[in-house]
């Protein structure tokens, strides 16, 4: 394995802010787009390994 996607780094941030704050809702937002970063990784994956094929 090549080591994280670009999208995994990107996670970091959203999950660093999640871990700072006590509003139960920010920490939502902030878990959703780490969430939402690591599925689109996922699409973009599976998309490189289809255009190889």
């Amino acid at each position: 394995m090549s080591g994280p996607s670009r999208f995994v780094e990107q996670t970091k941030d959203p999950l660093h802010k999640a871990l700072e704050t006590d509003d139960p809702d920010e920490k939502d937002f902030h878990l959703r787009n780490a969430l939402q970063l690591c599925a689109w990784d996922g699409v973009a994956d599976r998309t490189e390994q289809n255009d190889a094929d």
